[in-house]
């Protein structure tokens, strides 16, 4: 009887020993799985990363006006065509004189905007602070001195909050320019001026 009972107390001691040691083994590789994970997730590109990586690639820049001219102005410098140049200014929707606006209030007009870096242009958005959305024609001027009609339209009336941004995809052009003209026709709705607080040029430097 003793001789059985010591043969079970080291077989219990051996398997003892065995199961530590496996647990040994298995313990050190789950504490490296676990500070590894951390290091590959923190190596994933997040979106703010792909959107830098993609506009340093495009070369995309965006630019405000910075000279106006226009058909015809309400006033000057109030409601001038000076009033489109730079960023837009306008504290809210109105008729405020921080944009411009056409001598008539039922008339057609032109606003020209010229812009400092020439660009493969991409995209126009028109800030529109008073009775929008009266712009029938984007025109893009090309290497010949001649303008290209890039968006027109029939006048709607929009019921939307302002100020009411009109964004325009530009597609196939395949020169640069930095001169846009923009027609405004009042003549319509009859809704009275459709005054322009600002225009955004988006473009690619190269292709």
């Amino acid at each position: 009887m003793l001789k059985r009972k010591t043969f079970f107390n080291l077989s219990g001691v051996l398997l003892f020993l065995s199961v530590l040691a496996c647990a040994c083994q298995v313990l050190p590789a789950a504490r490296e799985d676990e500070t590894a994970t951390p290091t590959m997730s923190a190596a994933l590109p997040t979106a703010d990363t792909v959107s830098q990586a993609r506009s340093e690639e495009w070369l995309t820049l965006r630019q405000w006006a910075i000279s106006a001219e226009a058909s015809s102005e309400f006033a000057d410098p109030e409601w001038g065509a000076v009033q489109a140049v730079g960023k837009p200014n306008a504290p809210g929707c109105g008729d405020y004189q921080f944009s411009w606006a056409s001598a008539a209030s039922d008339g057609i007009a032109t606003l020209e905007l010229t812009y400092e870096t020439p660009v493969y242009i991409t995209e126009i958005i028109i800030v529109q602070s008073f009775n929008p959305d009266q712009v029938v024609k984007i025109e893009v001027l090309d290497l010949a001195d001649e303008f290209q009609t890039v968006y027109q339209k029939e006048p709607v009336s929009v019921d939307r909050p302002c100020p009411y941004y009109l964004s325009v995809l530009v597609d196939d052009l395949d020169f640069k320019s930095n001169v846009i003209r923009v027609t405004v026709d009042q003549s319509v709705l009859g809704l009275g001026r459709n005054e322009i607080d600002a225009v955004q040029l988006l473009g690619a430097s190269s292709k």
